[in-house]
């Protein structure tokens, strides 16, 4: 199969399995979501690990054990780069494609936040969650040598769509004849999306997530204050900060949410968030995000300013700025190094 046909068949898998792991999860009963249950994804068993997610994966597998068979390669799943684990799919190779899946990007939206009970379970409120893929071209290259800009497909389904749209829901980015191209696909009618227009950060939303700069295991020395630091700084919208800040939990279905919106006649409707700032991001999250940032418009890069398509997937976890335009991201880069001078990772 050529690569277009390859990147054609990736899409489709993709999008089948995430608008089915959707009717999956919303087909289970709230209390069997919750239950605890490990699978390839997360091995160990913990809060994070639950039999919704499980069964969600299982889905993603069987589209992904179809597409191997179907574009005549392997695939390999990443499961923990850090420490050079995938899942082989398939037999063969190299070459390789190399997959990137988050069944459930907001697993607690869904499982329920708090311990499991019998006779309740927490979901009641901001049901934002997703499912999301990623792909590489086929490529010798082995996961040590993986950088985030390898991963030239992309695919996020919004796993608790709105009825009336305000934002683009089903997502897919994918080489075009001038670069990434990133382009709506909820109603079986491709329309492409786009970052915003504004380049004054005062006149613009801001989503910061520091979630993960409490996280013990992974977070860097001064992350805590830098989040801290930001969200001072990026409240002011009269000394240099934004019109106002943004928080959800489940980045991946927030992204689209924030960040992405339409242009087409007679009135762009463009998205009211300008800049996108994470403090300690996760892998799982950046490497769908980058290509679909990169194909609506949008720039990627590191506290530092350095592109995050350039970023191995062995280093792990940075903290990024994902925003909509090169003006806006030199505002934001600049709060970051006032924040903390020494903030780059």
């Amino acid at each position: 199969m050529d690569r277009p046909g390859i990147v054609h068949a990736c899409t489709a898998a993709a999008l089948e399995a995430g608008r089915r792991i959707r009717e999956t999860v919303h087909g289970m009963h709230p209390l069997e979501r919750g239950r605890a249950s490990t699978s390839i994804l997360k091995p160990t068993a913990g809060y994070g690990a639950r039999r919704v997610d499980a069964a969600a994966e299982d889905v993603g597998i069987v589209h992904l054990e179809r597409l191997s068979r179907d574009i005549g390669l392997p695939i390999d799943l990443l499961v923990d780069p850090r420490n050079g684990t995938a899942h082989r799919i398939g037999r063969g190779g190299p070459p390789v494609v190399w997959a990137c899946m988050d069944a459930i990007d907001g697993t607690v939206k869904v499982a329920g936040l708090g311990e499991p009970s019998s006779s309740r379970v927490r979901v009641a409120n901001d049901g934002g969650w997703a499912a999301a893929f990623a792909f590489t071209a086929p490529t010798d290259k082995r996961l040590e040598d993986l950088v985030i800009a390898d991963f030239t497909v992309a695919i996020v389904v919004d796993g608790n769509p709105t009825t009336y749209r305000s934002y683009p829901q089903d997502l897919v980015a994918r080489p075009g004849k001038r670069g990434l191209e990133t382009v709506e696909v909820t109603d079986g009618v491709e329309r492409r999306v786009f970052t915003g227009s504004s380049t004054t950060l005062g006149q613009s939303f801001v989503f910061l997530d520091v979630f993960q700069a409490y996280d013990h295991a992974t977070r860097r020395e001064g992350d805590e204050a830098l989040g801290v630091a930001l969200y001072r700084l990026l409240t002011d919208r009269h000394g240099g900060g934004a019109f106002d800040v943004l928080r959800q939990y489940a980045n991946l279905s927030a992204l689209p949410r924030v960040l992405l919106g339409w242009r087409e006649a007679p009135v762009w409707i463009e998205s009211q968030g300008a800049a996108y700032l994470v403090v300690n991001e996760n892998l799982a999250n950046l490497i769908p995000a980058v290509p679909l940032v990169a194909g609506a418009g949008g720039i990627s890069v590191d506290f530092a300013g350095r592109p995050l398509g350039l970023r191995r997937l062995v280093d792990g976890r940075t903290s990024i700025v994902h925003a909509a335009n090169e003006p806006i991201c030199r505002q934001v880069l600049a709060l970051i190094a006032s924040a903390q001078p020494t903030a780059a990772t």
